[in-house]
């Protein structure tokens, strides 16, 4: 099997070390290397040290505390720039609190992979970093509405047509089964085939084939609009 390399850049060392505990239970995924930035500003040779020798061994997956990249973007905009085009073969996963959504259009526009809250915890972070490393967007089902609103009324400022979400039909969900909303609605939470055969009890083939189903009835393409799709159902529904 072949282990997600892993890169942490953090200002929480607690963070940090209860995070590097839990990953040594976890056969897939191996830490790779790991810097505590307290003050970018003040460890700017150090952290741009530690970027050189990251570059040398890239990473899989790279996690970086948000706060971080807002002092380094404050600081030098064009040198963030430069390292991001340096790990080419790097997804980036961003770890904090709180999101703007138009802050999540442009660092998607950027490369980031990945908007992690770390109010969801350890288990959904690694949950995080294995759907991240298949080349998978990460976004949880309460930031999907939220993102593709803000990406409908930007579709409107420019005059575009607004192609990602004009396909899609609620009405069609009403014809899915209770077993197949119910596959939705984990689907909406970002949870794997396996993770959803697990939890109810099923075949991984059964999953996939109820899948099938669901995005052939729904008229969906991917499971980024069968989140869509739920968060905007239940919220129609409340």
């Amino acid at each position: 099997m072949k282990k997600i390399k892993l890169t942490i850049i953090t200002r929480n060392e607690g963070y940090l070390q209860r995070l590097a505990d839990r990953l040594r239970e976890e056969n897939d995924i191996s830490l790779l290397s790991s810097i505590v930035i307290n003050n970018f500003k003040g460890e700017m040779k150090q952290s741009i040290a530690f970027l050189e020798q990251t570059f040398v061994t890239q990473p899989d997956v790279l996690l970086l505390d948000q706060t971080i990249l807002r002092d380094a973007a404050a600081i030098d905009v064009q040198e963030v720039l430069a390292y991001r085009d340096k790990f080419i073969a790097t997804k980036f996963i961003i770890v904090g609190e709180r999101y703007n959504e138009e802050s999540v259009m442009a660092e998607i526009e950027a490369g980031v992979r990945g908007f992690f809250r770390t109010v969801l915890g350890d288990e959904m972070l690694i949950k995080c970093i294995r759907a991240v490393a298949r080349g998978e967007i990460w976004l949880d089902a309460a930031m999907v509405a939220r993102v593709f609103e803000e990406f409908i009324k930007e579709a409107i400022r420019r005059k575009d047509r607004i192609k990602p979400l004009a396909h899609l039909n609620f009405e069609r969900l009403k014809v899915l089964s209770p077993r197949e909303m119910e596959i939705l609605a984990l689907i909406s939470e970002s949870m794997t085939n396996e993770e959803i055969a697990d939890k109810l009890f099923l075949s991984t083939k059964t999953v996939k084939t109820h899948v099938r189903n669901i995005f052939e009835k729904a008229g969906i393409r991917n499971r980024v609009e069968a989140a869509v799709i739920y968060a905007r159902f239940v919220q129609m529904s409340d």
